[in-house]
């Protein structure tokens, strides 16, 4: 089995649903996390110098989508098919398309522009967002499992991520029903429900 170092700063940010799916495989890896000071003395000696960057043995593996979606395919977290592949690509490509609008807030510098995105995170795009995964959730077993097939992907784990931290820069609104039952099975998968407790004792 390799040794995997999972390199990245204090706090969630890019690396963390990488981090939940290492434990809803219970792999165990090296979670390396940099001070700023740190980061700048090893930055030059990481491919594409930034983070995150897993570490896999003696090859590195830079850009969080491809990290997150190696481990998926390395640990069966992809579905078992190329339809089920397929799908949870959907599910990466319309996130990708809704955390454009959290990153435009993350780097808005100006306040009235930052409420303003804000306001347009709250009222349009997160409700907007919860009722396409709640049409597409609906359309694997009614939406009583899970995005994919009949057990846990990066899809579902991705989903509980960005709602996790989006929930610190925005007020959710009340998750749809299949949507609701989602979240919670994921949150309460044994093995992610022991990282969690776990990662409440962290400095984030």
């Amino acid at each position: 089995m390799p040794a995997y170092k999972l390199m990245y700063f204090e706090g969630k940010g890019r690396a963390e649903v990488i981090r939940l799916s290492f434990a809803a495989a219970g792999q165990s890896f090296e979670d390396k996390r940099y001070s700023i000071e740190e980061w700048y003395k090893v930055k030059p000696t990481i491919p594409q110098h930034q983070l995150p960057c897993l570490q896999v043995d003696n090859r590195f593996i830079p850009q969080s989508g491809a990290i997150m979606r190696y481990i998926a395919r390395e640990f069966g977290l992809y579905g078992d098919n190329n339809d089920e592949n397929t799908r949870v690509d959907v599910i990466l490509g319309a996130s990708d398309d809704f955390l454009k609008n959290v990153m435009s807030w993350y780097y808005e510098k100006d306040e009235t522009k930052k409420e303003e995105i804000n306001k347009n995170l709250e009222e349009t795009k997160l409700p907007q967002f919860f009722s396409l995964l709640e049409s597409i959730l609906k359309e694997n077993d009614d939406g009583d499992g899970y995005f994919v097939g009949k057990k846990i992907s990066l899809a579902d784990i991705l989903i509980y991520d960005i709602t996790d931290q989006t929930s610190s820069v925005a007020k959710l609104p009340a998750f749809p029903p299949k949507l609701a039952g989602l979240i919670d099975r994921v949150k309460n998968y044994s093995k992610i429900k022991e990282y969690l407790a776990k990662r409440e004792k962290l400095t984030q």
